[in-house]
């Protein structure tokens, strides 16, 4: 007595539990990746929006809108910037004779979750406005600034 076995043309059912298994384990890496991407890019946006505070904050104190004086933490006004932010400037004299300054301006995220705030800070040095603008000095900023280097 002799059996023929018929060859079946398909996939077993042990090949279909490991391909299931290993299309969900790559299904799972791969929303782990899109998650982590998406919280980079909100942190990437929020730290955007820290730098482009602080630059325009750090250009009205050169500007003159505001004077070079160390205040805050003083959140931004409404039209300013979004809810939840704060800036600080720091104003400190570089030289003896007080006419140059160095401006630190910090800019924060409050946070109201309990993590780690967003910072970014910027500094650069100008003159004082204030010598600048008074009557009795007759010096352009160039003099200034020569009498500055000797």
């Amino acid at each position: 007595m002799t059996r023929s076995y018929t060859k079946h043309s398909g996939f077993s059912l042990m090949e279909i539990i490991i391909a299931l298994t290993i299309l969900g384990l790559s299904l799972a890496a791969i929303g782990n990746l899109v998650m982590t991407g998406a919280r980079s890019a909100q942190r990437a946006q929020i730290e955007t929006t820290a730098q482009f505070l602080c630059e325009s904050k750090l250009g009205e104190i050169k500007s003159g809108a505001h004077p070079p004086e160390s205040v805050g933490p003083v959140p931004f006004e409404q039209y300013e910037a979004p809810l939840g932010w704060q800036y600080t400037v720091s104003a400190q004299p570089v030289d003896d004779t007080g006419t140059l300054l160095n401006i630190i301006v910090l800019v924060e995220q409050i946070s109201t979750d309990g993590s780690e705030p967003i910072r970014f800070q910027l500094t650069t040095w100008m003159i004082d406005p204030a010598i600048e603008l008074s009557p009795d000095s007759n010096k352009t900023v160039t003099e200034l600034l020569q009498e500055l280097e000797s």
